[in-house]
């Protein structure tokens, strides 16, 4: 990848004043030569923000989806309004029915929305792209697809189940990121990295043959983690040496204040919708 590339915050659980706060996440991604979205938020912040930010989501070449829960897909109808080009792709099982089911609340349905499962059903084949293994999008871009989960200490992050019952663990195995290969290395681009962020870079450097990782930007999901695996994450980061990160969305605030702590200006101090890292040459 030469030329420079811009990523942007659509949907964020924080943002400035003026633009619509929500608990999702959307990202813009323009080339210079053309424009991609990886994932829509829950619905409501999409639109205004895009038309806020100066983003004509016409533009957009492709729809990513990182996973199929709601707060990441629900303005998919709203997009392919203003978009009749573009394909959806997505991870196998990004449709199913799934489940949050935390122990001191009733069981919640926390996948698509019936009205994004009936926008996509009504795609043409031509517009709608089920990813089963790692793709380049462009040259220097790549999907991950379903990401292996090697480590041991990784897990979803929360109590997802395939049925209101708590019968059948969804291992949210659609789950999928978006890497950049930059002259400072790999940039990671997640939406909640449900995969485990480990799991997810090993992944991305396996495909690419690229281990320099440059940046890490998007959901981490470790809000709920625990304290071994939170050390080893940490642990596995420093390894890595990023030189910034931009955690988001899911991470969960006490986690993003234990990577200031532990990666000090590593660390974007402001993130939020809104928020553009400039990568490339």
């Amino acid at each position: 990848m030469n030329s420079p590339i811009s990523i942007t915050l659509i949907v964020d659980n924080d943002a400035p004043d003026g633009l619509v706060v929500e608990h999702g996440f959307a990202a813009w991604i323009d080339t210079g030569e053309e424009c991609f979205l990886f994932d829509t938020g829950q619905g409501a912040a999409l639109i205004p923000n895009a038309r806020t930010l100066g983003f004509d989501l016409d533009r957009a070449s492709a729809l990513i989806l990182s996973h199929g829960h709601y707060d990441h897909t629900g303005a998919l109808p709203e997009f392919l309004a203003a978009n009749r080009h573009a394909p959806v792709i997505h991870g196998p099982g990004a449709t199913i029915r799934r489940y949050s089911c935390h122990p001191e609340q009733a069981p919640r349905q926390i996948g698509m929305a019936d009205a994004v499962l009936q926008a996509i059903e009504q795609l043409p084949p031509e517009r709608h792209t089920v990813l089963d293994a790692p793709r380049y999008l462009r040259p220097g871009i790549g999907i991950t697809g379903p990401v292996p989960r090697y480590s041991a200490f990784e897990d979803t992050g929360g109590p997802f189940f395939l049925d209101a019952e708590k019968t059948r663990p969804d291992l949210i195995e659609d789950d999928l990121s978006l890497w950049f290969e930059t002259t400072g290395g790999l940039v990671i681009l997640t939406g909640c990295c449900h995969s485990g962020i480990v799991n997810t870079v090993r992944h991305a450097q396996r495909v690419s043959g690229l281990t320099r990782i440059h940046g890490i930007i998007g959901g981490l999901h470790l809000l709920n983690a625990g304290p071994e695996r939170l050390q080893a994450t940490l642990e596995f980061l420093h390894e890595c040496a990023p030189d910034f990160l931009l955690p988001c969305h899911c991470t969960g605030a006490q986690v993003i204040e234990r990577l200031r702590l532990e990666f000090g200006e590593a660390v974007v101090k402001t993130g939020g919708a809104g928020r553009t890292i400039r990568i490339g040459n």
